[in-house]
């Protein structure tokens, strides 16, 4: 990954010199070196990007890094270690409704923060709203074009995709803008923005649906249920949760309606 430069924040926008932000924090299992294709290698034809320190990439300004990690951080710290016991118990134990005590404002914002830091400079203007909604810490209600969910990543590779456009064909589908999906056990998060009066394309894969954290203060504690169902992310694209046997079963079949491919 690039060293430290200068360039706009993503949170507050301004010209600064920009610090390394660990996506998700380094705190939340994010501290050793990761080597796999995103899906900007899969674009550019690169077989894979290597995170040195972890996850993450310098696009926040020392402040806004250091805010951010202060008000949210260990809201988000706790709330993955009890992903970690209950993956523990899980395995492949069918979607059930399981207890949480945690802060629910704090983890979103975390969340839209690691959103935003993944984002590229040219689309500061387009979130002026939700980095007002990360950067006051006390504001509450998620601006409503965004939808953010959650699934629980015990396998499969990490998954750090944005800034995608993606449509669905079919009786349901749905034209949706993928600004950010980050996988890394025990967790893995989709923030989207529909398009038109569709519905998100991470609801319709059946991924739970967070957006309602928003309705919480911040620094609020609350004893929650959540039925977080399990996914595997085999393959950089966005939204992509086959398990390993269907990836392998779809190449198979390109290679077979593909002379090139096969040779």
């Amino acid at each position: 990954m690039m060293s430290s430069s200068t360039g706009f924040c993503r949170l507050c926008g301004r010209f600064e010199r920009l610090t390394f932000e660990h996506i998700p924090p380094r705190s939340a299992f994010n501290e050793h070196e990761r080597l796999f294709q995103t899906m900007q290698d899969r674009l550019e034809d690169r077989e894979y990007s290597r995170f040195r320190k972890g996850m993450g990439g310098y696009s926040l300004c020392e402040r806004c890094n250091n805010l951010t990690g202060a008000w949210y951080g260990k809201a988000f710290v706790q709330w993955t270690k009890q992903g970690f016991d209950w993956i523990d118990k899980l395995q492949t134990t069918p979607i059930i409704s399981l207890p949480y005590y945690i802060q629910p404002l704090n983890v979103l914002k975390q969340v839209l923060s690691m959103a935003l830091a993944m984002s590229a400079e040219a689309s500061i203007p387009y979130h002026r709203e939700l980095r007002q909604f990360v950067l006051i810490n006390r504001m509450r209600h998620l601006p409503p074009r965004y939808r953010v969910h959650v699934y629980f990543n015990p396998n499969g590779q990490p998954r750090f995709a944005s800034g995608m456009a993606i449509t669905k064909i079919g009786d349901d589908g749905g034209s949706n803008y993928v600004e950010a999906e980050i996988a890394l056990p025990p967790f893995g998060y989709c923030v989207t923005t529909p398009v038109g009066n569709y519905r998100s394309l991470a609801e319709s894969t059946g991924l739970y649906e967070m957006t309602w954290f928003s309705s919480y203060s911040y620094n609020e504690w609350a004893n929650i249920h959540l039925r977080i169902p399990l996914r595997e992310t085999h393959e950089s694209f966005p939204l992509d949760y086959r398990s390993k046997s269907e990836v392998a079963a779809h190449k198979d079949r390109l290679k077979k309606n593909s002379p090139l491919l096969s040779k």
